[in-house]
């Protein structure tokens, strides 16, 4: 009788942790934690290298605050709460995801290139704002009607990447670090046609 009263007891509390579930925050992979720190000046690269580097993180994770990915076309953190840079997930956010694909350095005062591992765990000093305004030595803004592949368009609250573009109907297609529930990827997008929306661009370019 006591056995089955104790099973019978065990049981029910297993059921209702199940049921209940585990405590917020307590879910997410602390992905991070296998981050490195691997960066090296570079010479000037190109466009094309940009879009291949960014094309990487495509089907990956999004972090806010956060900076690397693995390159498995996989989020290893789903689900993580958005907006809290301490869960450590996977991915960057756009601003950060711009930053890297772009090959720019953290001193905002120079203009040159700098290659960042994609398990580099690196955000970059700009939000989506400044490449809005063009803010940093590397960065300025463009009409929208002359922008090009890696060019960005940038609102005070995010920026995208031209991965193509599409000017005769107004719809790029966007590589973008977009949110925690879509991760990172390719879209087709209409912020040419936004005005919240600056054309932003990286200057020296290679080619």
């Amino acid at each position: 009788m006591r056995r089955g009263l104790a099973t019978g007891l065990l049981a029910g509390l297993v059921l209702g942790l199940l049921v209940i579930g585990t405590p917020a925050g307590a879910y997410h992979t602390r992905f991070q934690w296998g981050c490195n720190d691997t960066f090296y000046n570079h010479d000037p690269v190109t466009r094309a290298d940009a879009r291949d580097y960014a094309y990487v993180a495509a089907a990956e994770g999004y972090q806010w605050g956060g900076g690397c990915w693995n390159g498995n076309n996989v989020d290893d953190s789903p689900g993580d709460p958005p907006q809290d840079p301490n869960t450590l997930g996977e991915g960057g956010d756009c601003s950060g995801f711009t930053f890297k694909s772009w090959w720019e350095r953290a001193e905002t005062g120079d203009p040159w290139f700098r290659y960042h591992a994609w398990m580099q765990n690196v955000h970059g000093p700009y939000a989506a704002a400044d490449f809005k305004y063009g803010t940093g030595a590397p960065n300025t803004t463009v009409a929208k009607a002359n922008t090009v592949y890696m060019d960005a368009f940038a609102s005070t609250y995010h920026i995208g990447m031209i991965y193509w573009a599409n000017t005769a109907y107004n719809e790029d297609r966007i590589i973008e670090a977009k949110c925690e529930a879509c991760g990172t990827g390719t879209w087709p997008r209409t912020y040419r046609g936004n005005p919240d929306y600056s054309g932003a661009r990286r200057l020296y370019w290679a080619g």
